[in-house]
């Protein structure tokens, strides 16, 4: 297995979150851009995380000549069918910021009752080799949408994820708790498991 693998991502936020969940499973990982100039990868056109995840680490791994590991995740929310999943970024703004984003999404959803806030985080994980190898791994977790912003742990979206089983965000839960439960961290935990 490679000791240290890179990030192909240009989004510091959730290269710094892939780093920590790659992490707390035993693997070392860095940011490309620790070590490469900055690269444009390709614009995600398609509707599936996979082929976005696959499409970024395959350019990732050909552009840098080592293995790369990429990912495409998304935010589904039942209320909002017609908004986000795949297409998350492009919906709300890559230039938005994470707060910004969360006030965008808890103002579409200011008239929706807290029992129909269901929601759903998913990640794929892409491994791309330069020498064309590909491995793929998926993985969600389910929760609601809270009605504020709560947390202090981590950012983005994980400010609104409310996991009713703890009655907190997960932005509201220690690295220790809340990796095993982030999609990113249950989709890290099965690429190292393949790896």
């Amino acid at each position: 297995m490679t000791t240290t693998w890179l990030i192909a991502s240009n989004n510091a936020g959730k290269s710094r979150d892939l780093i920590a969940c790659l992490a707390y499973y035993g693997l070392t990982a860095r940011q490309y851009l620790t070590v490469a100039p900055r690269l444009e990868f390709p614009v995600e056109t398609t509707t599936s995380y996979v082929d976005n995840a696959v499409a970024k680490a395959r350019f990732g791994a050909q552009q840098l000549g080592v293995p790369v590991i990429a990912d495409d995740s998304g935010l589904e929310i039942s209320a909002l069918p017609d908004l986000l999943g795949v297409t998350t970024a492009r919906d709300l703004g890559v230039a938005v910021s994470g707060f910004d984003c969360n006030q965008e999404i808890l103002t579409a959803l200011r008239d929706i009752p807290d029992n129909e806030r269901q929601a759903l985080m998913r990640a794929t994980l892409a491994a791309a080799w330069p020498d064309g190898r590909i491995l793929a791994v998926q993985a969600s977790i389910t929760g609601y949408i809270a009605s504020y912003q709560f947390g202090r742990y981590s950012g983005g979206f994980d400010r609104i994820f409310w996991l009713p089983r703890y009655g907190r965000t997960l932005a509201e839960l220690p690295a220790t708790w809340r990796i095993p439960l982030t999609h990113r961290g249950r989709a890290a935990l099965k690429l190292i498991t393949k790896l």
